[in-house]
């Protein structure tokens, strides 16, 4: 099993997972670019194509060649980049509040264009000016508390923020394609499992809309918690 943590996180983020999975899987945890002690990308941003070069090179270091897949938040869209690239070879594929099925307007928005990249970095790096556009944001129900508490849990430090800043860019290239691995799941047959919090304001249930629409029959299961415990909260229900 390859898992992919979320932003802000390093691959300790499983451990609670691992402890209840151990006898089912052998566990490779990741750090991400920016995160733990994974280096910064050379490039700004990473393709699609340099992804797959990397993980078919663990693979191949490893002797892999049949696996799983698992995404905690910006961990999901990895999870489901693997799954496109490597679908003959994935055996499931575990899907927890998983970013990259819906693209939040707002990534879009500061990602893709020169002038909103260069606001997007002023924002992250001065805090109070960060704040400040919040609170309106908040006002006029543009974006919900809870999403801002957790961006400024995010960002509390100038390391933090660059970190943010950092990835958000760099990982804006992911970009999982969820007719196509619609396709391949059925064609495969790979197994895949949604897990999501029931009160989780930064990737709601109609995020995943856009995959199990065209994947019905994917089991859905719905925790009782926000985005932060997700991990714990399904490690406490497969034991259960």
């Amino acid at each position: 099993m390859l898992a992919f943590h979320g932003i802000g996180q390093d691959h300790r983020c499983f451990l609670p997972l691992v402890e209840v999975l151990k006898e089912q899987y052998t566990f490779y945890l990741f750090d991400l670019p920016f995160h733990g002690q994974s280096p910064a990308l050379t490039d700004e941003k990473l393709s699609m194509e340099a992804w797959k070069a990397y993980i078919e090179d663990v693979l191949l270091e490893q002797g892999i060649e049949r696996f799983s897949v698992m995404g905690f938040s910006m961990g999901g869209k990895f999870a489901l980049a693997t799954l496109q690239l490597l679908a003959p070879q994935i055996e499931s594929c575990w899907l927890l509040a998983p970013d990259g099925i819906t693209e939040s307007p707002w990534y879009r928005l500061a990602t893709r264009f020169w002038l909103t990249k260069k606001l997007f970095s002023f924002f992250v790096h001065n805090l109070s000016s960060f704040k400040t556009l919040a609170d309106v944001l908040i006002k006029v129900s543009l974006v919900n508390k809870s999403a801002v508490k957790f961006a400024e849990s995010t960002l509390a430090t100038p390391a933090q923020r660059e970190r943010v800043y950092r990835s958000w860019i760099g990982f804006s290239t992911i970009r999982p394609n969820c007719a196509l691995i619609a396709e391949l799941v059925k064609k495969y047959e790979v197994e895949v499992r949604i897990f999501l919090g029931k009160y989780d304001a930064l990737l709601p249930q109609k995020y995943i809309l856009p995959l199990t629409k065209r994947l019905p029959s994917i089991p859905v299961v719905i925790l009782s918690t926000g985005h932060h415990r997700l991990v714990d909260k399904v490690a406490e229900w497969w034991k259960s």
